[in-house]
């Protein structure tokens, strides 16, 4: 397919999930009413209310959100050379589970930048930790993967260990553990934007590194990039990264590991497309995601990762069967 047409399509795709997210709902009101509230020509302040409180706000998390886990995830597998690289899956996002289990709990009473900033430290200790354990030369994809996955099943016993002791309502257990978007407000769109961007810009000034990496530590060396320091400031991005996606809407797999994928096939093999195509088609991915969970029982909504994990298990397994 040429790839301006692949342009176009997703630019439909991304066009069409945001009008969703925008027009479609379980209220009872009509599009008529809709496009009044979004035009603010509405005097109906519950029109006003849903439109512009809860759906675009919620839409802005969403995509921003996936946008993190993308590049989270691409920055996961360029560094460390495993295709099945996912920051969730990895537990790195579990450590703000853990934090944000705690402040759940009511053992650590704090404010929204306070708990913001909780997050994305306490998922800095867990991606230093793993840094440590994969650190060593020779460490086959699978192996990493293993290691990744075990830290991420460590987290969430940990998470919710304390969720348990705290006597947390099982909504908000679900909302952490599974992935959730219903909270989203414009003060959790301010706090992901700027990140969002500033981590982007690191990565594509930074994403040369990759070329010598994807080729080994040995080589890398020679070519005079230092693999261990470009694995630690990966590392800290991915921290920064999936803290404040957990922050916004839990924990949502998958989405990190299927977008460099997807990516690759659409946009290049090349680190720099790779960066910026795992940021739009991670946005994509979990928007959609949402869409489906919030619409496919209305009233009634699923997790959205447990959408995301009915997406992405497939993917993990034909990518484990593949590695040789």
């Amino acid at each position: 397919m040429n790839i301006k047409i692949r342009y176009v399509v997703l630019l439909t795709a991304t066009t069409s999930l945001i009008l969703t997210g925008i027009l479609a709902g379980p209220s009872d009101i009509n599009l008529k009413d809709v496009f009044r509230g979004l035009t603010l020509s509405s005097d109906d302040a519950v029109v006003k209310t849903i439109i512009w409180d809860m759906r675009i706000p919620r839409m802005f998390v969403s995509l921003l959100a996936g946008g993190c886990l993308g590049l989270a995830g691409v920055l996961i597998q360029l560094s460390t050379r495993s295709p099945l690289g996912d920051p969730n899956l990895f537990g790195i996002g579990g450590g703000a589970a853990i934090f944000l289990a705690v402040v759940a709990a009511g053992f650590l009473p704090l404010g929204h930048f306070g708990i913001f900033f909780g997050s994305i430290c306490s998922s800095l200790l867990i991606a230093i930790f793993l840094s440590k354990l994969i650190s060593k030369d020779n460490l086959t994809p699978i192996k990493i993967a293993i290691i990744g996955i075990a830290v991420g099943a460590l987290t969430i016993a940990i998470g919710t260990s304390v969720i348990s002791h705290g006597r947390v309502f099982p909504s908000q257990v679900i909302g952490l553990v599974s992935g959730s978007f219903t909270s989203s407000t414009w003060l959790t769109v301010y706090y992901l934007l700027p990140t969002l961007c500033l981590s982007l810009v690191i990565s594509i000034i930074i994403s040369k590194r990759f070329y010598p990496i994807m080729l080994g530590d040995v080589l890398s060396r020679s070519l005079g990039v230092n693999p261990v320091r470009t694995r630690t400031i990966t590392m800290t991005i991915v921290a920064v990264l999936s803290g404040t996606s957990v922050y916004a809407g839990g924990l949502i797999g998958f989405i990190g590991l299927m977008s460099p994928h997807i990516a690759k096939r659409i946009f290049g093999n090349t680190p720099l497309k790779l960066v910026i195509g795992s940021v739009w088609i991670g946005s994509i991915t979990t928007i959609f995601a949402d869409q489906i969970a919030r619409l496919l029982f209305s009233p009634i909504e699923l997790p959205v990762g447990m959408i995301t994990t009915v997406m992405g298990a497939p993917v993990m397994m034909y990518l484990a069967l593949r590695i040789r």
